[in-house]
């Protein structure tokens, strides 16, 4: 009878302690590794944010029309010899949006002591007033700037007889009038050939949105739900047949209407 020869259990333990031994120093190396490489990273970034290598010395502006650039790098509140790592190029961005002709802006570090600023400007479209108010706008209905009596006659923006609305209008507002918005949307598809021929803009109300011939034709176009038909109304009768369809022969012209335009001739030539 053979008998099985058996490991002592001490041996076995012993194995097992110093496997666990191993992985408890391989662990811990991990460990102290890992908090070199954070403590040198935090040394190598404080070294980085405090290094005079990236204070800023230029700011580059892009996409300026009007704007004067020194007047651009002022509002973003950057300064000179400032570490651009320290620096939130979304902040500086978000700076610019007092001025009331921004329309966006983006800026971006240029390594290693640069910063790159982009902007788009607002374009005028209008000029809206009310009693002595004079606005200027671009085509979202956005307030550019006031202007003064003898300015706005100077002005050859198109011109928007606005409601009460406009008195609380202030540079960097938008206008929610549906008038003026009507009147905007208007103008926007208007053509230039066809502005020649306008005086101005009557806005009181959408409904009430018309535009006035410089011989003081009223054409009602209301508002702008199919635009580009009564544009099409609008061209065959006071541009094709002017000497016809002008403001000695006509009270008004509606386009208000799914159907054909109202025309309203004069009762002296009616009879």
């Amino acid at each position: 009878m053979t008998h099985e020869r058996k490991e002592p259990v001490t041996i076995q333990r012993t194995n097992h302690q110093q496997q666990d031994r191993r992985r408890r120093l391989k662990q811990r190396a991990l460990v102290f590794l890992g908090l070199i490489f954070i403590g040198m990273a935090g040394w190598g970034g404080y070294v980085l944010a405090n290094s005079s290598w990236f204070d800023l010395t230029q700011i580059l502006v892009e996409g300026n029309q009007t704007i004067q650039a020194e007047d651009l790098c002022r509002l973003t509140g950057a300064r000179l010899g400032t570490n651009i790592l320290k620096m939130s190029p979304e902040a500086l961005a978000q700076n610019l949006k007092v001025h009331p002709l921004v329309k966006t802006a983006e800026i971006k570090r240029r390594f290693p002591n640069k910063l790159l600023l982009r902007i788009t400007e607002r374009t005028p479209m209008a000029l809206a007033f009310h009693g002595r108010k004079y606005l200027v706008l671009d085509e979202e209905g956005y307030c550019l700037q006031s202007l003064t009596i003898i300015s706005a006659d100077r002005s050859e923006l198109p011109k928007i007889s606005a409601g009460e609305a406009l008195q609380t209008l202030r540079p960097c507002d938008k206008t929610e009038d549906p008038g003026i918005l009507a009147a905007l949307a208007l103008i926007k598809q208007l053509d230039p050939f066809f502005m020649e021929n306008i005086r101005e803009f009557s806005a009181a109300s959408e409904w009430e949105l018309a535009l006035i011939t410089r011989d003081g034709l009223t054409v009602y176009f209301g508002p702008p739900e199919n635009l580009p038909q009564k544009l099409q109304y609008y061209e065959e009768l006071l541009v094709k047949n002017a000497a016809e369809c002008n403001a000695e022969t006509l009270e008004y012209v509606d386009l208000r209407y799914d159907t054909q335009p109202v025309i309203k001739r004069k009762e002296s030539l009616a009879k």
